[in-house]
Formats: C-alpha cells, sequence, structure tokens
C-alpha cells in the first residue's frame, strides 16, 4: 500500500514545482512592456519568496495581454508580400 501513495503524494510537489518554474521563466521572457502593476524584479522577488502565491499571482495579474495588429496593418502588409505565384523565371517551360 505503501508503494501507491508515494506517487499521490509526490503529485501535489510536481505540481507545483512546474507552477513555480513556468511562472518565473514566463516572467523573465515576458517585455518589460507587458509587465503590470510593479517592476519585473519585483515580480521575480515575490515568486521567490511566496512561490504558490507568486506564480498564482504572475499569472492571473502580472502580464498584460499581447498588443494586437489592427486591420489596415495586416491588409497592408498582405498588399506588400509578394505573390508566391509569380515568380520570376522561365515559367515552367
Amino acid at each position: 500500500m505503501l508503494g501507491l501513495l508515494e506517487p499521490l503524494a509526490m503529485a501535489p510537489m510536481v505540481l507545483v514545482t512546474v507552477l513555480c518554474l513556468g511562472a518565473l521563466l514566463d516572467c523573465v521572457r515576458t517585455p518589460a512592456e507587458r509587465v503590470r502593476h510593479v517592476p519585473k524584479a519585483l515580480w521575480l522577488f515575490f515568486m521567490l519568496g511566496a512561490p504558490i502565491v507568486g506564480g498564482l499571482a504572475w499569472i492571473y495579474l502580472g502580464k498584460g495581454p499581447e498588443p494586437r495588429e489592427d486591420r489596415g496593418t495586416r491588409r497592408r502588409a498582405r498588399l506588400v508580400e509578394p505573390d508566391p505565384s509569380s515568380t520570376s523565371g522561365s515559367g515552367g517551360i
């Protein structure tokens, strides 16, 4: 019976570790412009001091949404991109 309980006892520790490491890596990789409320260094300090609460707070409060492109920017980008069917060459001859 003890052999079955060991993996069950390890599961919460593994989940907490994945949460904390994932939040730390996400915070480090996030550009400073997208960090909300406090500077990135304070978020990292908070996550190292209180890993579970800090990781959850980062996920729900710390990171702002990605900037979205407006339709005009996408439309202009499509017009600038070369058409793949109009490549220079012999034309298949």
